[in-house]
């Protein structure tokens, strides 16, 4: 078995010369044969192993008596040994108490890792861990990414030396050594969907349809990661790509580009970018996928829906974005009224604007920031807000009535900016729409007399 191991090893690029290894030892067979692998291994490579147990302390005494097992054969092989204890239990919504377990025990590994500054963790996962895995992900769904299984080295640190290795080639190994190990009870409890399969699912398929079907599902395994892979690569590219927008906790996409994407490289584009919103990498299933799918294939704009984790996603035009939810806010609202000649400060927008009368041959409508009226036609108080229901100005060039709204939209105005833009407005209707449009009805002609020159700037 140890030649066996070597060529997962070389296969893998797993480890280097004179590396410091973290073994994660359980106390049970696979991390038992693990460490005893690994002693010839390490005399080869010149490694240095430290053997890490975490006691969960979920059974007593016998999870005492496990971490007493571990403690004492590292100490027979002379290798040095430390060891950790669970912490608080699990208060974490939306965490399953075995994903918590998983990340207590990664987290103290993790810790060891840094700590003696050990550039590998090797894990005891073997070839029927990777069977299970998949058929485990099969019975939920799962797309490639979780019928590859688990990696053979995760994140150039996480490694999996017995992934090649069937549980019963194990046994029989630490037979032939002459070791004992920790049997783990909780192991043979059916409560848990992983130890059904183990159990119950796996033994019928092997019986009934193929009596390899741990080796044919590792297989299907190694196949898919490469698959994954592949579809990985093409994603990177598409995020790095200009036409999506990362800006913070928001995230744009033009709808056109993405809906030009295959299926496949456009559903992996989504739940990456899910799952970078969220914290915990987790919670993203294939339904939430398809929500925003049909958000940018079919819905109009305007739309929006929430997804879990605090995340939503909205159609705005030719465009979709995803944001972390913001908290319901009060809707804000200002006006200002306008002294001439004068100036004030718009505090909900950082601007100031100043106002004085000049002369008809000093304006330049072609200088930044300035806005020209007629002064005479401006029906008093000249007032400064943002839009109010039932708001409507006359286009320049219009003889007709328009509403602010309609404007708004005729112009692509995404909502939530709506209510942020800065409006000129008199007694009578609006006259001005912060870079954009000014009222045919206040414009300078041959006979204005008096001409109102605002000037805005950011204070």
């Amino acid at each position: 078995m140890i030649e066996k191991v070597n060529k997962t090893i070389e296969k893998y690029n797993l480890l280097e010369n004179g590396e410091r290894i973290v073994v994660a030892h359980s106390g049970g067979p696979d991390s038992t044969a693990l460490l005893k692998v690994f002693v010839p291994i390490s005399q080869k490579l010149n490694l240095t192993l430290i053997v890490a147990h975490f006691n969960h302390g979920l059974r007593g005494g016998e999870s005492n008596a496990d971490e007493k097992f571990s403690r004492d054969l590292a100490k027979k092989m002379g290798l040095f040994f430390c060891s950790g204890k669970m912490g608080k239990k699990n208060n974490n919504r939306g965490i399953s108490p075995e994903d918590f377990y998983r990340r207590q025990r990664y987290n103290f590994l993790e810790k060891v890792a840094k700590d003696h500054r050990a550039q590998k963790i090797a894990l005891g996962h073997n070839l029927n861990d990777q069977a299970e895995t998949v058929l485990l992900n099969i019975l939920r769904g799962s797309g490639l990414e979780g019928l590859k299984g688990f990696l053979p080295k995760r994140e150039g640190k996480i490694i999996r030396p017995l992934i090649e290795i069937s549980r019963p080639e194990i046994i029989s190994f630490l037979k032939k050594s002459g070791l004992s190990y920790c049997q783990d009870n909780s192991n043979k409890s059916k409560m848990h969907l992983r130890n059904k399969i183990r159990a119950e699912l796996i033994p019928y398929l092997r019986k009934k349809y193929n009596p390899k079907i741990e080796e044919n599902l590792a297989q299907m395994a190694e196949i898919l990661r490469a698959e994954n892979d592949l579809i990985e690569q093409h994603v990177a590219k598409v995020m790095q790509s200009s036409t999506i927008k990362y800006n913070g906790n928001n995230i744009s996409f033009e709808i056109d580009f993405v809906n030009l994407l295959p299926d496949a490289v456009r559903w992996r584009l989504f739940k990456n970018i899910l799952e970078n919103l969220n914290p915990t990498k987790n919670g993203v299933f294939f339904a939430h996928i398809e929500l925003l799918d049909n958000l940018a294939r079919k819905c109009e704009s305007g739309k929006r829906i929430s997804l879990p984790m605090g995340m939503e996603v909205r159609r705005e035009y030719d465009k979709l974005i995803l944001e972390k939810r913001r908290a319901s806010l009060k809707k804000i609202k200002y006006e200002y009224v306008m002294d001439i000649p004068g100036s004030l400060y718009i505090r909900e927008r950082g601007f100031k604007v100043n106002a004085k009368i000049v002369k008809k041959e000093k304006v330049n409508f072609g200088e930044k920031n300035k806005i020209y009226l007629d002064f005479d036609k401006i029906e008093k108080p000249l007032i400064i807000r943002n839009r109010r229901d039932g708001d409507w100005f006359q286009p320049l060039g219009m003889t007709g009535r328009q509403k602010i709204k309609s404007f708004f939209i005729d112009h692509k105005i995404p909502r939530h900016n709506r209510d942020k833009i800065l409006m000129l407005v008199d007694g009578l209707s609006v006259i001005g729409i912060e870079n954009m449009h000014l009222s045919d009805r206040v414009k300078i002609t041959t006979e204005t007399k008096k001409v109102l020159k605002l000037e805005i700037t950011n204070s």
